[in-house]
């Protein structure tokens, strides 16, 4: 009986780590099985090193495995409800930037992302691109991959409004600016974008609304003759 305890005591601690992580996984979303942000690939580290912790360690029960799940998981939750604020959420998850915009590469971008050229050419290779030549855009997103706009294909979709918060990044990429999204949030009937759960516009097709009832529209961008005559001017 002696002899059988410990594998007792092993298999009762990785079945209630399994549990755990399970009851984490639910709590907390499906988003951390992919790691899509520096947060969730945090989480992964943490509970491994929780679960593999405990368990080869004989001074530690299986309770201290679901106190420790226990108060990862109100933390984690903490810190996702702390990125209700623009900024903190910045700061935690960080942002999509262009590390080629219009086919010239933003160098500050580069240095920043502490990115190098023959990575960068990875990262184009495993997306089937070979030649500088091939790509008008990339966006370097917030998990580490890349997401690349060929040349000749058309712009992509813009986020402007995320958890009724106008997005700076977005604004920035399409140049806009808040006073536009504001008009356009009006002219398709909402009052601010504290009204919507996010907005997406995407040139030549229009404006993507979901509210926080779940509520979906799909609106048009009203062009005033103001920015005709600007239009009209640049000819």
């Amino acid at each position: 009986m002696e002899f059988i305890q410990p594998y007792i005591g092993i298999t009762l601690k990785l079945v209630t780590g399994m549990i755990g992580i399970l009851a984490f996984l639910r709590i907390t979303g499906k988003a951390q099985l992919a790691q899509i942000t520096p947060l969730d690939t945090v989480s992964a580290f943490v509970i491994g090193a929780l679960v593999g912790g405990v368990l080869y360690n004989p001074d530690m029960s299986m309770w201290h495995i679901l106190f420790a799940l226990v108060v990862w998981t109100a933390f984690n939750m903490l810190i996702r409800f702390a990125m209700r604020s623009a900024r903190l959420r910045h700061f935690i998850k960080g942002e999509s930037v262009f590390l080629v915009r219009n086919g010239v590469i933003n160098f500050r971008n580069f240095k920043r992302n502490s990115l190098e050229m023959e990575q960068f050419r990875l990262l184009l290779r495993q997306k089937g691109i070979f030649s500088m030549f091939e790509v008008e855009d990339v966006l370097f997103e917030a998990n580490g991959a890349v997401t690349v706009l060929p040349t000749g294909k058309a712009s992509e979709s813009y986020l402007l409004v995320n958890n009724g918060e106008i997005v700076e990044s977005g604004l920035v990429q399409c140049g806009r600016s808040q006073v536009w999204v504001l008009r356009v949030i009006k002219q398709n009937g909402f009052n601010s974008p504290a009204d919507l759960f996010c907005m997406e516009w995407t040139p030549g097709k229009g404006i993507y609304f979901v509210t926080y009832e779940g509520n979906v529209k799909r609106g048009v961008v009203n062009v005033d003759a103001d920015e005709i005559e600007l239009d009209n001017s640049q000819v």
